[in-house]
């Protein structure tokens, strides 16, 4: 048993550089690792040791943070309110196999998503007393109900799992949901607040972005587009060096990812490869697209101009 303490010091530490250490063996035998500037640090450089993996490549084109273009969260947590309804129910008690009046809405868990399209969905109970009334988080409705969005598995090992829906699929949290902020426009609710305000929306809070410029920003791009980035091997390879887990991508990994900014025109061949994958999995879910993806990632290479091996990725 080891006694571990921790100093903590009230201060301005950007520019302090942390001494990065990995146990050999048995406790007490360490080596160093390489550090820098704490301001400089990401979250996987910060705290994993480096293990062979590929480092993003510096985007020379400009970018766009993801959470700039897209709302980003988790899915809802479907268990029983832990004060309204304790222990009454779990997902499990929620979902069915077949559709009937108890279980109107299309609902899928990160284990039924796959890359492009869900691979499957079952039913869940809504519109009754305990459902949503009574979950534990049952997030807002707009966000489910849209024409379009993106959800990707928040737990999908190195590789990222993302896919499009257009059925309306509601998910819990195994799940990462992306939803352009121009399909919520007009949507007030303490979630979104807590992320972006509109100018008539009080208290001001000049620490975050106006919502009209997130939805300005957002018309300049296309769900398809957007998906056909998220699985590109330039994507995967910055989540790669940036995300903080080696399991997970969380929504703040996401939220960080740069979408290359680029016209209509450019981002035109991107979306017709993702529209013959999509049309190719929606024939034939085993469908090989190993061309088409290898085209995909040529194609949003060029657009980032992705250039020599580096630590981060350049972004606006």
């Amino acid at each position: 048993m080891r006694n571990v303490i921790f100093v903590y010091q009230k201060a301005d530490g950007s520019m302090n550089e942390p001494e990065r250490r990995v146990h050999e063996g048995r406790f007490g035998k360490v080596a160093r690792l390489a550090t820098d500037r704490q301001d400089r640090l990401t979250a996987r450089q910060a705290f994993f040791p480096e293990d062979g993996r590929p480092r993003a490549a510096v985007f020379a084109n400009p970018t766009v943070a993801l959470d700039r273009i897209c709302y980003i969260s988790v899915g809802m947590v479907a268990h029983a309110h832990e004060k309204l309804a304790p222990g009454e129910f779990r997902l499990a008690d929620l979902v069915a196999e077949e559709r009937d009046e108890r279980h109107p809405k299309r609902f899928a868990e990160g284990k039924h998503l796959a890359r492009w399209l869900p691979a499957t969905h079952r039913w869940l109970e809504w519109g009754t007393s305990r459902a949503p009334a009574l979950f534990r988080r049952p997030t807002f409705p707009e966000m489910y109900e849209v024409a379009e969005k993106l959800i990707a598995q928040r737990s999908p090992g190195p590789d990222p799992v993302t896919c499009l829906d257009t059925k309306r699929l509601r998910f819990p949290e195994s799940c990462v949901g992306l939803v352009l902020w121009s399909h919520l426009s007009g949507v007030r609710n303490r979630s979104i607040r807590r992320k972006t305000r509109y100018a008539d929306e009080k208290p001001k809070r000049p620490d975050l972005p106006r919502r009209e410029d997130l939805e300005r920003t957002s018309r300049r791009f296309s769900a398809k587009y957007l998906l056909g980035v998220m699985n590109s091997s330039p994507a995967r390879d910055f989540l790669l060096a940036n995300r903080r887990s080696n399991i997970h991508l969380y929504p703040d990994d996401w939220a960080k990812l740069p979408i290359p900014d680029c016209a209509e025109e450019e981002q035109a061949d991107v979306v017709g490869v993702v529209e013959a994958v999509l049309e190719a999995k929606e024939r034939d879910p085993s469908a090989d697209v190993d061309g088409m993806e290898a085209e995909l990632d040529r194609l949003v290479a060029g657009l980032y101009g992705a250039g020599s091996q580096a630590g981060g990725a350049g972004g606006s």
